[in-house]
């Protein structure tokens, strides 16, 4: 392709090599012919039944998160809504949002906040914040984060989902996320845009272009939202849109890690810092907060500016490493930091495109 989408070769790189006998979809290299006979038949009954859970419990996993940020808020006040901003809102928030996410799953969200809530406060009593907190915002809202510090902020490179003022003035942003399980969870999910501004590379361009041509190859709608409705009503749609999502994000992945690979060790520092994992001092400060398990409920804490990834990042060489078919693995040193995926969402070549940091084992 041109401008750089070529594919980028790596000896830690190599396409996946189908073998001719196709025990499952995801066996099957989509880069070459397409499924057919019994591997076709195979797609339908369970590559079609994996996409629409997918796209459930991504929206259920939305819900509960907003069910978790606001009990955290609500938990931290000492369980009371007084001096919980827009309490109103978030209490009618919380009774939409159980309705969706069910008992069990708002119970535990809820205790995962209690959890949260206890280490949040003993760690800011250990780090020099005086006093009790006396007033909780919650900021899913564009501008609530602004107006409640009386100063402009960055949301794209400040996480705070939950901002808390103590009584000595001093405020704290929480970055809060809710886990099933008890290990590691995500940095940041920057957006393409980000990067491209940031890099000068075509990674929007090349994603918009690739649905365009897709579109108008097979006869569908501009409009995504038509043309996930059009995919999804055909079965073979949905194994080519699946087919040309792979290939894409591979073609974007390798243009990102050409122009990453073009940087000098300083500059790839600065941006894998700012744009992955917000390692550099910003107002107001902040912390991540993770409520974990099923019972028992656990929560961790990690300073983003006081941990082991930050000080790798900060003293070590950094190397960029190619990972399966769309990601970029960062490591620090010897110590693996981050994992940078490229996916798309909800529906191939009619969702957004989206470009998350993950932990890399």
């Amino acid at each position: 392709m041109q401008d750089g989408l070529s594919r980028v070769h790596s000896q830690s790189y190599s396409h996946p090599k189908g073998s001719g006998n196709y025990d499952s979809p995801e066996s099957h290299d989509l880069r070459k012919a397409p499924p057919s006979g019994g591997a076709f038949l195979l797609y339908l009954h369970i590559g079609m039944p994996k996409l629409w859970k997918t796209f459930i419990t991504e929206a259920k996993n939305t819900h509960g998160a907003d069910v978790n940020e606001i009990l955290y808020g609500y938990y931290l006040l000492g369980g009371t809504w007084t001096g919980f901003n827009g309490a109103a809102a978030a209490k009618r928030t919380i009774k939409d949002k159980k309705k969706l996410i069910g008992d069990e799953e708002y119970m535990h969200q809820r205790e995962r906040a209690k959890a949260m809530a206890v280490e949040t406060i003993n760690w800011a009593r250990d780090n020099g914040y005086r006093g009790s907190i006396k007033k909780v915002w919650w900021t899913a809202r564009p501008g609530v984060l602004a107006k409640a510090v009386g100063y402009e902020v960055d949301s794209k490179k400040n996480p705070t989902d939950i901002l808390v003022q103590f009584t000595d003035k001093q405020f704290l942003g929480l970055s809060a996320k809710s886990t099933k399980s008890k290990g590691d969870i995500g940095f940041k999910n920057p957006g393409a845009g980000t990067f491209d501004t940031s890099l000068g590379t075509k990674l929007t361009d090349h994603y918009k272009s690739t649905q365009s041509e897709f579109a108008e190859r097979h006869g569908l709608s501009s409009s995504a939202a038509a043309r996930k409705k059009e995919i999804r009503a055909d079965k073979e749609l949905v194994m080519f849109a699946n087919q040309q999502r792979d290939i894409m994000l591979g073609e974007l992945r390798d243009h990102l890690m050409m122009n990453l690979n073009k940087l000098d060790q300083e500059s790839l520092r600065s941006f894998i810092l700012d744009e992955t994992m917000d390692a550099k001092p910003i107002l107001p400060p902040y912390i991540k907060v993770t409520g974990k398990g099923k019972g028992p409920y656990t929560a961790d804490i990690s300073d983003p500016l006081k941990n082991d990834k930050a000080t790798a990042m900060a003293t070590d060489e950094i190397t960029l490493h190619i990972v399966g078919n769309d990601s970029i693995g960062v490591m620090a040193g010897d110590l693996k930091i981050l994992k940078m995926r490229f996916k798309q969402e909800s529906q191939a070549m009619a969702s957004s495109l989206k470009l998350s940091c993950e932990p890399w084992r």
